[in-house]
């Protein structure tokens, strides 16, 4: 038996502002920041639209020092879908900087993007220059 080969496809790029980070301190989990996110842009080759000012980033700083996302918003689509996005994931901070791998997943109603309830993506996370927000990548694997 051989299993296929994996592929990725570029979904789509996000550029997410976000707001004052407001610290939910101490718990058994780590230390809790949440994260407003205020908007933002999402362009590519199957997804394009923005990012609605309404949801967060349920972030925290875990007791081994690794800092985890878990980021619940909106995205209303070029043509007026509005999409649900759970983007979960952990950060590493190295001589480059920060930048996190995720696990994003897209729920959508009946539809055009509805192929989205069931893709495996995968995503990438770095900040903005200038601080502000984040830059992400989604990408959806592919057997083939």
């Amino acid at each position: 038996m051989t299993h296929p080969a994996l592929a990725l496809e570029l979904v789509a790029r996000l550029e997410v502002t976000i707001g004052e980070p407001i610290d939910g301190g101490d718990t058994p989990a780590g230390r809790r920041r949440v994260i407003p996110i205020t908007g933002g842009t999402v362009a590519g080759p199957l997804l394009r639209g923005e990012v609605l000012a309404l949801g967060a980033d349920w972030s925290l700083l875990r007791g081994d020092g690794v800092p985890s996302v878990t980021a619940k918003y909106l995205i209303r689509t070029h043509d007026g879908v509005v999409l649900t996005v759970t983007n979960t994931g952990t950060i590493t901070v190295g001589p480059g900087g920060a930048s996190g791998l995720t696990t994003p997943k897209i729920e959508a109603p009946a539809g055009e993007y509805a192929w989205l309830n069931d893709a495996v993506l995968v995503g990438t996370l770095v900040p903005l220059a200038g601080g502000g927000g984040v830059s992400l990548e989604f990408h959806r694997v592919q057997a083939g």
